[in-house]
């Protein structure tokens, strides 16, 4: 029998360890036994800066938000890459959260018209089944996909119109234009992925060059091939030795496995 298998880790950088910044990113994945014929799972980067001073709220908004719509789309029946419905209602479930957060805990200047800006994060997600995998993007961070034959691409367009550390976010008024998505069917004569990751940009920062990063992914493939619950283990361990030894930022990633493997 086939299924996926999904999880991951996130660790708080060692620049925001020693200024007393909580950690900014946010992971989740469905099922939370990490296990199934259908699986969702989202990371997110809160961005930080003065202006965002609710980040880390956003970041964990914006995974619950993706990963209850993409679970209930894939089970309810076939997610098509046109169909830009699903980024609208991304958006307006995350501003939806957003509103009721703010509502519940205003902020601390009566005079600050509310906005989602204090809140603004990328986002990175994938839902998938057995035979369809849908993959979407807002803002930086490094999505992969491999293959069955042992290759690894990157499937998303690279963002057009930033400029060095710029990103697009969820707090933007035009966010639902600045997504990149791809859907993949079993089918469509190339076989479909069976690998994932979603990582937020700090883990990338941390290694020389892409080169160098890609090349850690695809070991880290073969070691979540071979032992699923000894690598998400050690993945905490691995994303604190990354981030420290680089960019010193909250480390953050997801992955997920199509595997007919029984491990004991």
């Amino acid at each position: 029998m086939s299924f996926w298998r999904i999880g991951g880790g996130s660790v708080r950088g060692p620049a925001h360890e020693r200024t007393g910044k909580p950690n900014q990113d946010a992971i989740l994945w469905q099922p939370s036994a990490g296990q199934g014929s259908r699986v969702v799972g989202a990371v997110a980067d809160g961005h930080g800066a003065a202006p965002h001073f609710r980040s880390d709220t956003g970041s964990r908004l914006a995974v619950e938000a993706v990963t209850e719509l993409l679970a209930w789309d894939l089970d309810d029946g076939e997610i098509t890459d046109f169909d830009h419905n699903i980024i609208v209602e991304i958006v307006q479930a995350w501003r939806q959260r957003v509103d009721a957060h703010l509502a519940a805990t205003p902020f601390d200047d009566p005079a600050m018209p509310p906005s989602y800006t204090p809140y603004g994060a990328t986002l990175l997600a994938i839902g998938a089944n057995e035979t369809q995998m849908l993959v979407l993007q807002i803002g930086d961070g490094d999505l992969l996909v491999g293959y069955p034959d042992g290759s690894l691409v990157r499937p998303l367009d690279e963002d057009e119109g930033l400029v060095g550390e710029q990103t697009y976010s969820l707090c933007l008024p035009d966010a639902t234009d600045r997504f990149r998505l791809a859907c993949f069917r079993k089918g469509e004569g190339r076989p479909l992925p069976n690998f994932v990751t979603l990582s937020t940009d700090g883990v990338a920062k941390s290694f020389r060059d892409d080169g160098a990063f890609e090349e850690a992914i695809v070991s880290l493939r073969s070691l979540a091939t071979e032992n699923w619950e000894r690598t998400l283990a050690a993945l905490p361990g691995w994303l604190n030795d990354v981030t420290t030894r680089g960019s010193g930022d909250d480390a953050t990633l997801c992955l997920a496995v199509f595997t007919d493997r029984v491990q004991t």
